[in-house]
Order: structure tokens, then sequence, then C-alpha cells
């Protein structure tokens, strides 16, 4: 899947939109601003419709991660931490740290 990126034209048109600050309510942030989507990337493919600070990007980013994980988990798609721990076990399988005199010899390290 290719990003669809904005023009020059159309990041001046957002940004006389939005009068110049981050979309955030809260943030007065005017320096920077990148060019986001209001929705995810995966959900809904168009270009950027709004323009964001560096800081209320990462926060965002961070909340649309965990949605379109619990939609997958919703839909099957993954499974859960707690269907992964009924199927493979609490602990992954590891290396047998104790058994390596016995594979090796009584004294494994000497030449």
């Amino acid at each position: 899947m290719s990003r669809l990126y904005l023009t020059a034209r159309e990041y001046e048109a957002l940004l006389e939109k939005q009068n110049g600050a981050c979309c955030v309510d809260d943030c007065e942030e005017t320096e920077g601003l990148i060019a986001e989507h209001s929705t995810p990337n995966t959900w809904r493919r168009a270009k950027p419709d709004q323009l964001m600070c560096k800081s209320c990007h990462k926060i965002k980013t961070l909340r649309d991660i965990k949605a379109i994980w619990k939609v997958k988990r919703l839909n099957g798609a993954v499974l859960s931490q707690y269907e992964r721990r009924r199927r493979y076990g609490s602990q992954f399988g590891a290396r047998p740290f104790g058994q390596i005199s016995e594979l090796c010899g009584s004294q494994p390290w000497k030449r």
C-alpha cells in the first residue's frame, strides 16, 4: 500500500482551515505541524485531513495502534493474551540451562 501525501497547496489550505495551529483543542502549537489522518490509514485510505504537532501525533498513534489491535482481536484475526497462554502455556520453551553439563560432559568449558 502506498502512502498518499499532501501537496504544498493542500497543506496550506489545511493550515488556513485550522488557523495555523494544531488540530487538538488544548494544544496551541504552531511550528512543525505534521499531516495526519483523523482515522487510521489502515481503516480508510485517503489523504491526510488534519495537521498535528509532534507530541499530539505520538499520543494519537499510540491510541490508533491500541484501537487497531482491539478490532483485530474482536474479529478473531489475532489471539488475545489469554488465548495465547491457553494455547502455548504461560511461558515459551527455552534452552535447558541446567542440562548443559549433561550434554557436553562434566567440564564443558575446558578444551
